[in-house]
């Protein structure tokens, strides 16, 4: 059953919304842990306010609009199985937990740069592509495939190109390949067409040779030879008998 629309982007603002929420209770727990009451050392000050950057970060409309289009992507994308999608998402989430909130800040434009990417007419139909080129495919040869392919989280958006131009350039040489053995194929199948006709045009011509041919014997009237001429040829005479005339060989 395939997945509506609004179910998807619910599920991922939800899932943006766990991100951030744990952040957040990770703050407030380190707030109230009586043995931090009352220490203010710089460095402590400056996890804090950290903390509070993050947790601004991830609450952002920004945030909550690329962790959204990303999981629209990941639902409808045709590369990576469910299962890789599941470990996608929580190397995700791992991720943003250990990340400060300056690194939060760079992973915030690099996948909105990805997305950028993936939104663009090339990416989209380099996805349609894959996704109906693979879907032939048995599970085994799709992985073997897709061996190579690295996951979005680990390739930079220059990879991220080159991936789809990769994929772009596998799409014009297997289109080319399918033109040349069409073309092949019409070859043979006109050869074969224009074979028959030459054949049949003989045979009519032949019959009609043959209708219009007089039709008389080569052995009468001196017209040939005999087939075997070793052999003389019997003389018959007529003669009378005693029974009457009859015929001597």
């Amino acid at each position: 059953m395939k997945r509506s629309r609004s179910d998807c982007t619910w599920r991922t603002a939800w899932f943006g919304c766990c991100l951030a929420w744990a952040v957040s209770a990770a703050f407030a727990a380190r707030s109230s842990d009586p043995a931090n009451a009352g220490v203010f050392s710089p460095t402590t000050d400056e996890e804090h306010g950290d903390l509070a950057r993050k947790s601004d970060l991830l609450h952002s409309p920004a945030w909550q609009r690329v962790v959204a289009e990303f999981g629209t992507w990941l639902t409808s994308q045709s590369i990576y199985t469910p299962a890789e999608v599941r470990r996608i998402k929580m190397q995700f989430n791992n991720q943003v937990a250990a990340m400060s909130s300056y690194e939060i800040e760079y992973l915030l434009e690099t996948i909105a740069a990805k997305m950028r990417l993936l939104d663009t007419p090339e990416a989209r139909d380099a996805k349609a592509w894959l996704g109906e080129y693979l879907s032939a495919m048995s599970d085994a040869r799709r992985a073997q495939a897709l061996r190579n392919v690295p996951s979005i989280l680990d390739m930079s958006a220059d990879q991220l190109w080159q991936e789809i131009q990769r994929i772009d350039a596998l799409r014009a040489t297997l289109r080319q390949r399918q033109q040349g053995v069409e073309a092949r194929q019409t070859t043979l199948v006109e050869r074969a067409g224009g074979s028959r006709q030459a054949t049949a045009n003989a045979s009519r011509e032949a019959a009609a040779r043959a209708r219009s041919a007089p039709v008389h014997s080569p052995y009468r009237s001196g017209g040939g030879s005999l087939p075997f001429s070793d052999i003389p040829p019997r003389r018959m005479s007529i003669g009378v008998g005693p029974m009457g005339a009859c015929i001597m060989l």
